[in-house]
């Protein structure tokens, strides 16, 4: 493969190329994906995680650029339905599909994004259908389970498991796609747990920007875990803390029972989860778990794209957006 790290731009345009084209191959009848404003690639951290771990493995490149835009599209799929599920109306900076077309289009929309997904996966390789449905269906299970849990104080661990089955089974997916598209059976355990820690982590980072990302650099609403009663976490670790808790307890009991319209004690159990140094903390957890990574990347045969992948799993636990 050619070196991914000088040319992640040009790779991650041609991903871009190849969504747009899926996209704009659909009957417009069905669906005029130009009429409406979306974001289908957002930040891209599935796409760049697939094409620097395929070139630190010296896959081939184009191989390794379609499971870059099935991971996308599979991603963004997800989406579209976690918006409808959220009620959330902004989205990578957009109106969600969500807000501009209502809860069916959404859904029906995200549909044909994991078909188109599955597609894509076996343009990359026919085997990568099969393991991407697993994937999907295991991020399924991880959003069940977070949704069976809304308003329920639940463990580290359990929140843990949510991450990893929510957001690592498509990291997860990714770095399984690069090495069987690299032809290294033997480093798939490996490839399987750096994507899998590395999603996780990400969402963990995901979770802390709820409580102290700006809305207009993270390119969607914060707080809405808070309101929507969801325990990730930041606010796990408040609330198992001896002096917070109690506060925090009082907090999100005042959460539940006042107007959805009124955030101030919202607003006021994020200050504690922030001034407490919690939200903190699980960065600290998370960016140590990242770090943990590098003796799987240093397995890697070429060094100076292990190297691009090593600064990107660092940016995943440093970003504020």
């Amino acid at each position: 493969m050619e070196k991914t790290a000088p040319n992640i731009v040009n790779s991650l345009r041609t991903v871009n190329d190849y969504i747009a084209g899926q996209l704009g191959a659909i009957d417009s009848e069905v669906f005029d994906f130009k009429k409406y404003p979306f974001s289908f690639m957002g930040k891209a951290a599935r796409a760049r995680f697939t094409l620097l771990l395929a070139g630190a493995l010296d896959a081939e490149q184009a191989g390794a650029e379609k499971a870059a835009a099935a991971a996308e599209l599979t991603h963004t799929a997800s989406l579209l339905h976690d918006d409808c599920i959220d009620l959330a109306r902004y989205r990578r900076g957009l109106p969600t599909l969500y807000d501009q077309l209502g809860v069916n289009s959404a859904i029906l929309v995200g549909d044909i994004l994991f078909a188109l997904a599955i597609e894509c996966a076996g343009r990359a390789a026919p085997d990568l259908q099969e393991s991407l449905a697993g994937a999907v269906k295991r991020m399924a299970e991880g959003a069940l389970i977070e949704e069976n849990s809304r308003g329920k104080k639940i463990s580290a661990a359990a929140a843990e498991k949510i991450v990893t089955l929510k957001t690592g089974a498509l990291f997860r997916w990714c770095g399984l796609a690069a090495c069987r598209l690299a032809g290294k059976p033997q480093l798939l355990a490996d490839c399987a747990r750096l994507g899998e820690e590395a999603g996780a982590a990400f969402q963990i980072i995901d979770d802390v920007l709820d409580f102290e990302g700006d809305a207009g650099a993270c390119g969607k609403e914060t707080l809405k875990d808070i309101k929507e009663g969801k325990f990730t976490l930041p606010l796990i670790l408040a609330l198992n803390d001896p002096q917070a808790g109690p506060e925090a307890e009082k907090l999100l009991a005042a959460v539940k029972a006042g107007p959805e319209a009124d955030l101030t004690p919202a607003l006021d159990l994020a200050g504690l989860v922030r001034k407490g140094g919690f939200s903190g903390t699980a960065r600290k957890i998370a960016t140590d778990k990242l770090k943990e990574l590098f003796l799987l990347v240093d397995k890697f045969p070429r060094k100076e794209e292990a190297a691009a992948l090593k600064d990107f799993l660092l940016t995943l636990g440093t970003r504020t957006a």
